[in-house]
């Protein structure tokens, strides 16, 4: 006989008190059959011979904005625990793919489950690695806009700044990501190293590490997937007026709902245009976005959905980066030069007006999402990006330690990056003999297309010399600024996998992660006209892991993967045999030891790691003066520890933070003098700590602050040097009220309050060997006010 399930939760209002007499709604999706309750004194709920299928429920009261969470999976004889906050009336409550997914400023942020994928439906406290999450609510309260910005409140991720702040790699555990190894939209790669405005997202899911097993190949800097806005159950109409820097207005709106018979359409809707001058005078910043995402449900069990998105940004006037190092590694006699303390980012001539980034970003992507039961699930879906790159920022390259530096612009960046990828996977539950089984078989791949072009000579780009006390505003070339011309696909790298993962729960609190991935890595270089050379790999890329749950809320966890990652794109060089190609795969290995606990009021975890992954450096070739070769000339060895919690203290006080302890070395680098050394620009300890407090006695008002700390980093290779630590300060609040009919939200921040001078990104060149380092630094930003105004209709 088939068993009956339960659905029942506690209700509560903004202030976190309990509702009672609040009207709520079990709709079967599927039949459409409905029930009824009510909530008691105690703000409870509860449905009973409930049968195994997808809900919408809804929870209603006169006063405030209706809770809606759909869809809300129930299986056989499950016990559902589904709790419920209310805002205030006029403010749209957040609906997530996930209908237990949590992630309110009321909860800490704190997000109890991620979307299904390859992982498959399991909470995170039952996952094996370290995973965080910044959803929604918290992406719209930070007022975060970029990539960078929203890395400072996931304190267990870090990033590597390239050609300035809209252009970087992330990275976890001191290991830089790739281009397009380690980032997804909804499960499907993409290309990092461009424009990503957050606008356009629900949340971004980040696992630390190695997760090629689960996602095909690629390297241990951790797996970043941006969950795109999707269409609402019920109507949504957000407008955002926000200023930034007291200059850069923005307009910006969020649309979206359901229309047709059984609302079996849906849209979303996100546009913005922001223009101004920021921090330097005379620069300008302008981003333009529009994303339109659509879904069709043929069937309650079936739904298509598509996206489309273009996102143009112009950086101009921004402080160019910082190019040092000695010049020479083996002789002791040489140079050396010290980057020199981080001078102020609004001084005029860092940058100049003329100079800076056009970057533009097109994405398309379509999906079939298909439940044969509650317990199976399939998705198959594809995206196509284009990104275009025109990058010209200032190069000062330091050639003393009196702080003199020379200035030329920057070229000989990849103009252009396609990425077509690819994902499938079917996953479920098989239960027999008092086992129960969360099982996962996916197909993932993608093929990544480079682009190079023949750049402007150095000496017909050279701006002038200045001092970083004296920064001077140079004339433009008089021959020109350089041009993306005579384009040419200069390396195409396809990658395929195909995934099997079994998360296994035993009796007595055991639990078994296995996976595994078989992996294709093919690798073709390209000349102007012909193909130069190239390579073809294939592997298995395992993990596994076991679980020990003490209770129901927490986990201690042991996972071990080894992975196939696609090898390193050389740079683009003269002096360099193999200029812009792509190397051939290789592997690299992980431990990891972890804690979790799901309890409230905070969610935590803990971890203790250990990675190797080889590395690749500019090397002699055969012994010459005049060339080179990019090729993998050591291991790097990381191992450390971190922790993150999230959640609500005393009902009041809010906390989102983490920290982590590293030690990043380098091995086997053939070179004496950097044998055993850190890895340059990765500190030894890091953390961020985000707070909100609610203010007793008024409603809706909260204040904010944040405390980041970057610990001290080396400087070059054979850690001679080393730049200090920082701290950084932010303070703000966020007020709601009833005007004219509306619900405005009121946000205001001011960032860096002490205003602090750091440098965001200190970056190795070649990172070792016998060639002159080029080592890099960029300047983190000032002070910086934002305020927003959100109407919600």
């Amino acid at each position: 006989m088939a068993q009956s399930s339960q659905v029942a939760g506690t209700v509560k209002d903004p202030e976190r008190s309990l509702v009672g007499s609040a009207v709520v709604t079990l709709e079967e999706m599927q039949s459409g059959r409905l029930q009824k309750t009510v909530t008691d004194a105690s703000g409870q709920y509860s449905f009973s011979a409930v049968t195994a299928g997808k809900y919408r429920l809804v929870i209603k009261k006169d006063g405030f904005a209706p809770i809606v969470i759909a869809p809300l999976t129930v299986a056989e004889g499950q016990s559902v625990n589904q709790d419920g906050t209310f805002d205030v009336a006029g403010v749209s409550s957040q609906v997530t793919v996930n209908g237990n997914a949590t992630g309110s400023s009321e909860d800490g942020y704190a997000v109890s489950k991620v979307n299904r994928g390859v992982m498959g439906d399991a909470p995170v406290v039952n996952q094996p690695y370290t995973i965080t999450v910044i959803p929604a609510d918290e992406i719209a309260n930070t007022q975060v806009k970029n990539l960078r910005d929203t890395i400072k409140y996931l304190p267990l991720v870090s990033f590597t700044e390239q050609q300035g702040p809209e252009i970087l790699r992330p990275a976890t555990r001191g290991v830089q990501g790739s281009i397009a190894q380690n980032t997804r939209m909804d499960g499907m790669s993409i290309a990092i190293t461009g424009g990503n405005p957050m606008e356009q997202y629900q949340e971004m899911q980040v696992e630390s590490g190695l997760g090629a097993a689960m996602y095909g190949p690629a390297n241990p800097s951790g797996m970043f997937d941006f969950v795109l806005k999707r269409p609402t159950e019920e109507r949504t109409a957000n407008i955002f007026l926000e200023q930034d820097s007291s200059s850069i207005g923005t307009v910006y709106g969020d649309f979206g709902g359901r229309l047709g018979p059984h609302k079996i359409f849906g849209y979303r809707s996100n546009l913005l245009f922001g223009d101004g001058t920021q921090f330097v005078a005379e620069s300008r910043l302008r981003r333009r976005l529009a994303e339109f995402a659509f879904d069709l449900r043929p069937t309650p069990a079936t739904t298509i959905d598509a996206h489309y998105s273009v996102y143009d940004i112009v950086q101009r006037g921004y402080p160019g980066w910082f190019s040092y190092g000695p010049s020479s590694k083996t002789n002791v006699a040489a140079a050396d030069f010290i980057l020199p303390l981080a001078p102020d980012p609004t001084r005029v001539g860092f940058g100049q007006a003329y100079a800076g980034v056009n970057l533009t970003t097109q994405s398309t992507s379509v999906r079939v999402l298909h439940d044969f039961s509650p317990n199976w699930h399939a998705t198959a879906g594809g995206t196509a990006q284009r990104l275009d790159r025109f990058i010209d920022t200032p190069v000062n390259t330091i050639m003393d330690n009196a702080g003199d530096y020379s200035s030329s612009l920057s070229s000989g960046f990849a103009p252009r990056f396609g990425v077509e990828s690819d994902l499938g996977y079917i996953t479920g539950v098989i239960k027999k003999w008092g086992i129960k089984q969360d099982v996962a078989l996916a197909s993932e791949g993608y093929r990544f297309n480079q682009y190079s072009y023949t750049a402007n000579s150095a000496a017909s780009l050279f701006l002038g010399l200045a001092n970083v006390n004296n920064p001077v505003v140079f004339a433009a070339p008089t021959v020109g600024l350089p041009h993306n011309r005579g384009l040419y696909q200069s390396a195409v790298v396809h990658q395929q996998g195909f995934n099997l993962g079994d998360l296994i729960t035993f009796p007595a609190h055991i639990l078994v992660r296995v996976a595994a991935s078989q992996d294709f890595i093919g690798v073709d270089n390209n000349s102007a006209t012909a193909r130069t050379s190239g390579s073809n790999k294939q592997g298995i890329s395992p993990s596994a892991s076991v679980l020990y749950k003490p209770t129901t809320w927490s986990t201690a966890y042991a996972t071990y993967a080894s992975s196939l990652q696609q090898g390193d794109l050389a740079p683009v060089s003269a002096t360099l045999v193999n200029s812009g190609a792509a190397l051939a795969p290789y592997r690299s290995k992980e431990w990891e030891l972890g804690f979790k606990t799901d309890l409230h009021p905070l969610a935590i975890t803990t971890a203790l790691f250990r990675l190797e992954r080889p590395f690749a450096d500019t090397l002699s070739y055969n012994g010459s003066t005049t060339q080179n070769i990019f090729a993998i000339a050591g291991q790097q060895v990381n191992f450390g520890a971190e922790i993150s919690a999230q959640g609500t203290l005393f009902r009041r006080l809010l906390i989102d933070g983490g920290f982590t302890a590293l030690n990043a070395r380098l091995n086997d680098t053939n070179v004496a003098s950097t044998e055993g050394k850190r890895f340059v620009g990765i500190p030894s300890y890091k953390s961020n700590f985000l707070s909100e407090y609610r203010v007793p006695g008024i409603a809706n008002l909260n204040i904010t602050g944040d405390w980041q700390f970057v610990g001290k980093r080396p400087q070059d290779d054979q850690n001679l040097h080393t730049t200090t630590g920082y701290n950084t300060f932010d303070f703000g609040f966020r007020y709601s009220r009833p005007v004219f009919a509306r619900v405005a939200t009121l946000r205001f921040t001011c960032d860096n309050i002490t205003n602090t001078r750091y440098y965001s990104t200190i970056s190795a060149g070649d990172i070792t060997g016998a060639n002159a380092s080029a080592n890099l630094a960029h300047l983190g930003s000032p002070r910086t006010i934002s305020s927003s105004l959100q109407f919600a209709f």
